[in-house]
């Protein structure tokens, strides 16, 4: 969502709601990072932004980008944007908050009070044969999705990675949860059960530069 004639003056990070933008905004201040973050807000909508000349080359643009939604989902639920999505000015910020603003909201009601977490199973060497783990992986990934407010599954068939999948889980069950995944790599020992998170939903929203935001509702 950059100007036709110029180059992205501000990096939108994320957007939240404006009545929790202030309290958002604080885990981000006091981080010493150097950083001037600022609310661009319209119609009960807010952008993070930060000015688009004091952003790094990547990879160090990509990893102080997942820094600030992090930083963000500790106070807030949060629509986090892809890295590098540029504004020219505050007045295109609000533009596109206005254009998509019911998509958005929407985005919000969907994401509300949830952490994303993934779960990758892998092969345990001295395992069983190929189709009855993956077999295994499917079964724990069914019985896990009843957890979930939404899942999917993010890649599979690999030789040592079986499946990566995605989880959408209320935050006040998300200790439950991994707790759960260790009950299960307790039954199936041949099959190792990693989690990471929790994130923000990444894989469960997706703001394209050239569109709206698209829930991606998952198997829920």
């Amino acid at each position: 969502m950059t100007g036709e004639n110029a180059g992205p003056g501000l990096l939108i990070h994320a957007v939240v709601r404006n009545r929790v933008s202030e309290k958002a905004l604080d885990a981000l201040r006091g981080t010493g990072d150097g950083l001037e973050y600022r609310l661009v807000d319209i119609g009960g909508l807010a952008a993070v932004v930060t000015d688009a000349l004091d952003a790094p080359d990547p990879p160090d643009m990509l990893r102080r980008h997942g820094r600030i939604v992090a930083r963000l989902l500790r106070r807030s639920s949060v629509v986090p944007v892809p890295v590098g999505f540029g504004a020219r000015d505050e007045g295109a910020v609000r533009a596109f908050l206005e254009g998509q603003r019911v998509l958005l909201f929407e985005a919000l009601d969907y994401l509300d009070d949830g952490y994303e977490l993934r779960l990758h199973l892998s092969a345990r060497s001295g395992g069983h044969g190929q189709d009855q783990l993956r077999a295994v992986a499917h079964h724990v990934y069914e019985q896990l999705q009843g957890q979930a407010r939404a899942a999917r599954i993010l890649s599979e068939g690999g030789t040592e990675r079986l499946m990566s999948a995605a989880f959408l889980i209320p935050r006040s069950e998300w200790i439950r949860f991994v707790e759960q995944v260790a009950d299960w790599e307790g039954r199936y020992p041949t099959v190792r059960m990693d989690v990471t998170g929790p994130w923000a939903a990444w894989d469960f929203v997706h703001i394209m530069p050239a569109g709206p935001p698209a829930a991606t509702r998952g198997e829920s």
